[in-house]
């Protein structure tokens, strides 16, 4: 498959403009992910800094693995004063509430160890073994000084659960706002990956159609040139040749004559043919084409017109092939003729005796493709470019006009001529855009 120019610069184009994209994208969804982190962990550090204040606060109030719940109380509410903080509790290693402060209903009733972010509030908790870090009586006797302790309960063996619920409505709003700002980052880089591809996309679109233009003139120029040098030579010359054959075929056809005589008559009208054939051809060139379309049945068609051809395809020993498609097309039938004649012929000039020509078709859309292919000498990669100038020719003996008068005749009819070869592996001369109007 051939890429063309604009296709390959097209593709690398959106490749870096890809890249370049996802690699701001990434930068922007990082840079929110490290906003967000960051907001967390001064809450998660806060919060942390919450349970370490209940905790060394109960242990302070503790005695000798005691404690009085109205002092628990007092600290927990005086804890819960502050505006960040929800709630405060105090579990049992029963699952009890001992104590606790805030907003009780905000307490979750299974306190877990990991932080739970809940909505615009988050949870923390911590599990402490408040006996052994308090510290208790060996023997269980009453300690000297310990006779106004009655209203004291002993701390449980086990682990405490001390929770913290605390006000995130500050973070979530400012990941919210993070949030915003990533969103809206991210569509001004999409839209600006998408304008400046299409923006680029338009300039080399601009580009190749101001070069189609500049091929246009050259073609007008060069046709216009040919056309005031050639056509009063060419016009003087075929009136003198036409004499000079009617002369040598009243030579051939005296009865007075001998046989060799009448044979070189008979090559002057044939070389005066070839070279008539030529000035027709030029004349053809320096015409304009006007085509006037009409409905072509494709099969009856190709029926009509190789059989035509049987005689040079014998003589160079190489094969016809159609294969039928059913299809009708809008065409000026005569000038479709000579296109596909000169097609045919190139292909059969430059193809080897065994083997085959190929006249196929290849429906796109609406439109169909007719095309010529042969696998004969085919075309040096920097002749290709010029194959449709006049004169232009790697054959002996041809006139360099065929393909200029093909292509011609495509430019009448608002088609395209393309030609794809490789040396030595062969050519497909192809007319593309060709309106269906219908099958036969």
């Amino acid at each position: 498959m051939v890429i063309s120019k604009r296709n390959r610069n097209i593709f690398w184009l959106a490749l870096v403009a890809v890249f370049i994209a996802a690699a701001s994208i990434y930068s922007l969804v990082s840079s929110y992910a490290s906003e967000v982190r960051s907001h967390r962990i001064v809450l998660l550090e806060r919060g942390q800094t919450v349970l370490d204040a209940l905790k060394a606060g109960i242990l302070a109030h503790g005695r000798m693995g005691q404690y009085r719940g109205d002092r628990l109380k007092v600290i927990f509410e005086e804890l819960a004063r502050n505006p960040s903080i929800l709630a405060l509790e105090l579990r049992g290693p029963d699952g009890m509430p001992l104590a606790s402060g805030g907003q009780c209903e905000e307490i979750s009733d299974a306190p877990q160890q990991r932080p739970r972010w809940e909505g615009n509030r988050l949870v923390l908790a911590s599990h402490v073994d408040l006996l052994a870090e308090c510290g208790h009586s060996s023997d269980g006797q009453r300690l000297h000084g310990q006779e106004d302790m009655e209203d004291w309960v002993p701390f449980s063996k086990g682990f405490y659960a001390l929770t913290a619920t605390l006000d995130a409505t500050e973070v979530h709003q400012a990941i919210k706002r993070h949030r915003i700002q990533l969103a809206i980052a991210t569509g001004v880089v999409t839209l600006a990956l998408g304008l400046g591809t299409l923006a680029v996309i338009l300039l080399i679109k601009r580009a190749e159609l101001a070069a189609a233009l500049a091929r246009e003139r050259e073609r007008a120029q060069r046709q216009e040139q040919v056309a005031l040098l050639g056509a009063g030579l060419a016009h003087e010359t075929k009136n003198p040749l036409g004499i000079v054959r009617g002369l040598a075929q009243s030579i051939g056809d005296c009865t007075n004559h001998r046989c060799a005589i009448k044979d070189r008559a008979k090559d002057i009208v044939d070389e005066v043919d070839r070279v008539i054939g030529g000035i027709n051809s030029f004349l053809l060139l320096a015409r304009p084409q006007e085509a006037v379309p009409v409905c072509v049945h494709l099969d009856p068609f190709f029926k009509s017109f190789l059989p035509l051809l049987q005689m040079d395809s014998s003589a160079a020993e190489v094969g016809t092939l159609y294969v039928p498609c059913g299809l009708s097309v809008l065409a000026d039938e005569d000038l479709l003729r000579r296109a596909l004649l000169n097609l045919i012929l190139n292909a059969l000039r430059a193809s080897k005796p065994g083997q085959s020509v190929r006249v196929f078709t290849k429906q796109v859309d609406s439109t169909v493709s007719l095309g010529v292919s042969d696998a004969g000498c085919g075309i040096a990669a920097e002749d290709l470019p010029r194959v449709t100038e006049p004169y232009f020719t790697r054959f002996s003996g041809g006139s360099g006009l065929g393909l200029s008068i093909v292509d011609q005749i495509a430019v009448a009819h608002g088609w395209r001529l393309r030609i794809e070869s490789r040396l030595g592996q062969g050519t497909e001369a192809i007319l593309e855009g060709i309106s269906i109007v219908g099958k036969p």
